[in-house]
């Protein structure tokens, strides 16, 4: 799954709010019953890559991808897992994550 944001601020600006973003995601979780266990994140320039595990009482969901930040996009990419696209769908979940990354560099 691929996604592309538009925003209208610098690159180091949208870099240190998703990063701080990540930071407050991995620390507080998304809330409910879900928990983020393993945790990582690394910056190579402008593009993070990233990887964690939802956790809901016995299921686990690995999820990992990247995160790429030019002068004018925000481009997230990301593997879903089978299980998570049937369980959620995919159209769903892209947008929550394109409405979340929308607050994230237009704040």
């Amino acid at each position: 799954m691929t996604i592309i944001i538009p925003h209208h601020k610098t690159k180091q600006e949208v870099v240190a709010r998703i990063d701080k973003a990540t930071d407050d995601l991995f620390a507080n979780g998304i809330g409910g019953s879900i928990q983020i266990v393993n945790p990582t994140k690394e910056w190579t320039g402008s593009t993070m890559k990233f990887s964690v595990t939802g956790r809901m009482g016995f299921i686990t969901v690995p999820i990992s991808g990247d995160v790429a930040v030019d002068d004018v996009n925000v481009t997230v990419h990301c593997e879903l897992p089978s299980m998570l696209k049937s369980f959620l769908g995919e159209t769903k979940v892209q947008a929550g994550i394109e409405k979340k990354f929308k607050e994230i560099v237009s704040a």
